[in-house]
């Protein structure tokens, strides 16, 4: 029987928890001509929002200014039982006028470089995303017995 996605799903702490500590997001968007981008990205959780250092003149930024959605993928772990992640769908926008702004370039500045700030670039500018919907998963709360793969390449068999 299927272990319903309810079971496996992140709660939003344990989603904060992922997105506070992971270092890199895979950003996709779609061209006008509906062929897929895929890129790593360095990022900032805050408040409910992606952000991101988006530098301007990028296949990301001109699938964005055609209105393109976002889907960006996090996840961790090495062996199947470890596994965890999440994808947040939404759209980037804009974040200069943001309040937050500063305390996130601070928090970006620390998370990478392990200083308290670092130089504003033409070339860059903040984005962020508030998720519209979130599909996380959680391989560590598979119940014992439940999925062979759990002990697959341990010797046993079933």
């Amino acid at each position: 029987m299927p272990i319903p996605r309810e079971q496996l799903r992140l709660t939003d702490e344990e989603l904060d928890g992922l997105l506070a500590h992971e270092r890199t997001v895979r950003a996709a968007t779609v061209s006008p001509d509906g062929w897929p981008h895929v890129v790593p990205l360095w990022f900032v959780w805050r408040d409910g929002a992606v952000w991101i250092n988006n530098l301007r003149r990028s296949r990301r930024s001109r699938n964005l200014e055609t209105g393109s959605p976002v889907a960006l993928c996090v996840d961790t772990g090495a062996e199947y039982g470890e596994l965890r992640g999440a994808v947040l769908y939404g759209h980037f926008q804009p974040a200069a006028d943001e309040a937050a702004l500063p305390e996130v370039k601070s928090a970006f500045a620390e998370k990478y470089w392990a200083v308290p700030s670092i130089p504003d670039l033409k070339s860059h500018e903040w984005l962020l995303m508030r998720p519209e919907r979130v599909a996380s998963w959680d391989f560590r709360k598979i119940p014992s017995g439940r999925d062979r793969r759990l002990s697959a390449g341990k010797g046993t068999s079933e």
